[in-house]
């Protein structure tokens, strides 16, 4: 996943007040939800993407949304997001900050995407296997792709693991085409 340079910079920022305030988890928790009801709301992602809106209007009204429901460190860094007109990379910088308490933590984020949804056993048998073979603790996350046929790719850290029914089946045809059939060879059953 390719975000920007932006992202990564507010992140981190915010990633050194939360540590030096020894509240990631909970930044991290209220960084989420303000983020989640900001996008899942068609109208207020859209005041705030509106050229047409004063930016100090955008800001004072930013404020008074945060204002009690966050700590005042998640507060004024929304407040700042908003007034440097970053809002829109808010959803990134939220995966920047995740990425950043995880390393902190000594964890990894574990994507799966599969065709249905897995099992708990299903998705405990990975999670363990992986764990293990990583040495680290991981943060689950799993998604459906209805473009598999079967089986799950999975995503940690700079891996890929790919088994998928699609995957399996692509190499079974190169390693067909990649065996030579003599010309005007004669098969009987």
């Amino acid at each position: 996943m390719s975000r920007s340079h932006v992202s990564k910079v507010y992140a981190t920022a915010l990633l050194e007040l939360a540590k030096d305030a020894n509240s990631l988890e909970a930044t991290e928790e209220e960084l989420a939800a303000i983020i989640g009801s900001f996008f899942s709301d068609d109208t207020i992602r859209h005041y705030f993407l509106s050229p047409l809106v004063d930016p100090i209007q955008k800001e004072n009204t930013a404020a008074k949304a945060v204002k009690g429901q966050t700590s005042e460190i998640v507060a004024n860094f929304i407040t700042l997001v908003i007034r440097k007109n970053r809002f829109l990379h808010l959803p990134d910088i939220l995966e920047d900050f995740k990425e950043g308490v995880d390393a902190i933590n000594n964890r990894s984020s574990l994507k799966i995407y599969s065709k249905e949804t897995l099992s708990g056993q299903e998705k405990e048998r990975i999670t363990k296997a992986i764990s293990t073979q990583f040495g680290r603790q991981l943060r689950v996350q799993e998604f459906i792709d209805p473009s598999l046929i079967g089986g799950f790719k999975l995503y940690i850290d700079d891996y890929s693991i790919d088994a998928s029914i699609r995957h399996k089946l692509n190499g079974i045809e190169e390693a067909l085409l990649q065996k030579k059939i003599p010309v005007g060879a004669i098969y009987e059953n």
